[in-house]
């Protein structure tokens, strides 16, 4: 008897209409899926973690800061103009988001940074329980009040800052509460949120997570988007590993393994909605009398270890061994016991991407706690890329201590620049694109192009449905068509499907920093962990591997698109290699913002009397300012506090150059 192999898009499917169906019928999934997205999704990290400011915002940069106040209550507009969207209320960090949605969710009423009434500074607490007559404020530093994550000049000048924010308080008689990045480090910021506001008399009223979800649902079309792919892989890897329902209770309740009661009850939370999800999607399966790839491989597996069947097999061949999965390795060892083969296993760990359908690189990267006694050679030797694209690649795959240390090597005729980054404004990719492909044509002539994306729909940012498009996308075939390059072969696929592929060029779309971005920050969740055989605690290590593999599948060079919002590894390219990042008119030398560390100066503008100044493009999670704007074209940081710039100004002895931060640093430079 045969039983069909259902198709990728079926688990995709069933998830889908669970989150837009079935879960109404569940009153604890529903209330444990809005929990979760409002509190738990986003695990906030202390501020001391990071490098810089900046690089906490650019790892932030893509998570949707409306509140759940906005998306029930849409007409709830916030008073500060810069904060004032079509949507509503917006925040500027995780530990923000937390609080205003764990207050909305209890009932409790608050308002965002509403202006503090009373003294002659303008203030802005970040919330004022107006019910209580209570202002909270979060603060990024640690037990010791320091905020190691600023240089020291701004170090001293944020903690002066939150000093005098106290003593207003204090001088006023006003009550306020404070919670601070140190939590986050001991996952103890709701905790200790509950206690103090406990401790307050204020009173918890649940609202109604039934209408919350309603509500959110159609005023936020993305609503629960970002989660699917994680629900995806979370699903794959529990059926890989043989784990049914009890299992995964059991596995996720042992409190052995869980660094915190924050990540506890996050597990637990995650439990009640995808619990329901795994059997939707069996029950689908069984009903359909289909079987999914793992259930295959396991179904296999079974058969073998219960009849025992004679193999004669001298030697097993396993190639993309690095793709392995459990359910395909418990399948391998069975035959492997009864036959005494040899295994011969090729693979690259540097490309290791599928997790999503089961497969887990610790397999590996530990082989012999798995194999037994083996015996390792190294095929360094390439013949695809240039030298100079391999070292780059290289070294930032090897970013990760995880991966194995490998020297590729080439015989190439080496290219002087093999990645170019072309960024591009919102609205003209499509300018962008074609301009590359003419330049591409010009260099190498009719050769193949390979246009890639991180998603399946990042093609749709390029492909305007308009008759005056210059780009037609055939689904179908992946077949893209450029008007004015008909005779060149233009293909678009996913990173994922384009592994064992190549190209004489690459195009790579959509290098933004978001959620859903390059990376995809959501595929980096620790809940995927005790799925694993070793947890993988580099920093995005999947999605590095995947960006390895777009830039390696060109023969000649890989050009990034990239919007104005930079995608991490975009900048940690640019930063590690000297490169300019450029537009279509020529190369862009920005200046970066001593504050943040990560934003860059731009020009803008005061409404009320039209005068120029210069800001971080990191506004408004980075508020940093500077009247001259003259700093753009010269540059010069201050060598004394390090977070000003130096400008000429004049004085009774002549003309000088004076930093910015001035009476803050008295730092000056005399003018020969």
């Amino acid at each position: 008897m045969q039983i069909p192999v259902t198709n990728e898009n079926t688990l995709s499917g069933v998830i889908k209409s669970y989150l837009k169906e079935d879960i109404f019928e569940d009153a604890e999934a529903l209330q444990a899926f809005i929990q979760y997205v409002a509190c738990y999704m986003n695990i906030p990290e202390e501020y001391d973690n990071y490098d810089s400011y900046g690089e906490k915002i650019d790892t932030e940069k893509g998570i949707d800061f409306h509140t759940l106040k906005s998306k029930c209550e849409p007409l709830n507009m916030v008073s500060k103009a810069k904060h004032d969207t079509i949507q509503g209320e917006r925040v500027k960090s995780v530990e923000e988001l937390i609080i205003a949605n764990f207050l909305y969710l209890n009932g409790i009423e608050y308002e965002y940074e509403k202006p503090y009434p009373h003294g002659d500074v303008m203030y802005r607490p970040d919330f004022y329980l107006r019910d209580y007559d209570i202002y909270l404020e979060h603060f990024g530093v640690d037990e010791h009040n320091r905020a190691k994550w600023l240089s020291p000049f701004n170090e001293q000048k944020y903690v002066e800052e939150m000093l005098l924010k106290r003593e207003s308080h204090q001088t006023h008689h006003t009550k306020l509460l404070e919670t601070y990045s140190y939590y986050n480090r001991d996952n103890i910021l709701l905790q200790k949120l509950q206690e103090m506001l406990e401790a307050e008399q204020v009173a918890f009223k649940p609202r109604d997570t039934k209408d919350i979800y309603e509500k959110v649902s159609n005023n936020d079309q993305n609503f629960g988007k970002e989660l699917i792919e994680l629900l995806e892989s979370f699903i794959n890897l529990s059926k890989s590993r043989r784990l049914k329902h009890n299992d995964l209770i059991r596995l996720f309740s042992d409190k052995r393994k869980i660094q915190n009661e924050f990540m506890y009850e996050r597990q637990e939370m995650f439990l009640q909605f995808v619990l329901p999800i795994l059997e939707k999607y069996d029950n689908t399966l069984m009903e359909r009398n289909e079987v999914d790839f793992n259930d295959m491989i396991n179904l296999a597996t079974e058969l073998i270890s219960e009849n025992k069947p004679t193999y004669t097999y001298k030697y097993i061949i396993i190639d993309e061994y690095q793709d392995i999965s459990f359910s395909r390795f418990n399948l391998i060892r069975e035959i492997r016991n009864l036959s005494g083969a040899r295994l011969i296993c090729v693979g690259d760990d540097w490309q290791s991407i599928y997790r999503f359908a089961g497969s887990d690189i610790s397999l590996f990267s530990n082989f012999g706690k798995y194999v037994g006694k083996y015996e390792q050679l190294l095929i360094e030797q390439t013949y695809r890329n240039s030298q100079p694209l391999i070292d780059i690649s290289s070294t930032f795959i090897q970013k990760n201590p995880r991966q194995i240390s490998k020297h590729p090597k080439s015989k190439k005729e080496p290219l002087e620049v093999p990645i170019k980054f072309v960024q591009y404004d919102d609205g003209e990719i499509e300018d962008a694109f074609i301009n590359e492909i003419g330049l591409l044509v010009s260099k190498y002539g009719n050769k193949s192009i390979l246009v890639l994306g991180r998603h399946s729909f990042d093609i749709h940012d390029l492909i305007a449905l308009t008759p005056k498009s210059r780009v037609k996308y055939f689904e179908s075939t992946g077949k893209l068509e450029v008007k004015g390059f008909e005779e060149i072969d233009i293909n678009y696929l996913t990173v994922h499907r384009s592994k064992g592929t190549e190209a004489d060029n690459v195009i790579v779309l959509k290098l933004s920093n978001h959620l859903l971005g390059f990376p995809n920050k959501m595929t980096d969740d620790p809940l995927l962990s005790l799925l694993l055989s070793d947890n993988e605690e580099y920093r995005f290590a999947e999605e590095r591997r995947l960006f390895y593999v777009a830039l390696t599948r060109t023969k000649n060079e890989v050009v990034l698109l990239t919007p104005s919002e930079a995608s991490l590894f975009v900048e940690e390219l640019l930063k590690d290699n000297n490169y300019l990042l450029t537009t279509t008119d020529g190369a862009v030398n920005a200046t970066g913002c001593p504050y943040c560390k990560t934003g860059k100066l731009v020009i803008r503008q005061h409404t009320a009397n039209g005068s120029q100044f210069l800001g971080c493009s990191h506004y408004p999670s980075c508020n940093q300012t500077f009247k001259n704007v003259e700093i753009l074209a010269d540059s010069i940081l201050c060598p004394g506090c390090e977070s000003g710039f130096m400008v000429k100004r004049s004085g009774r002895f002549g003309d000088f150059l004076g930093c910015t931060n001035y009476p803050g640093c008295t730092n000056t430079i005399k003018l020969r």
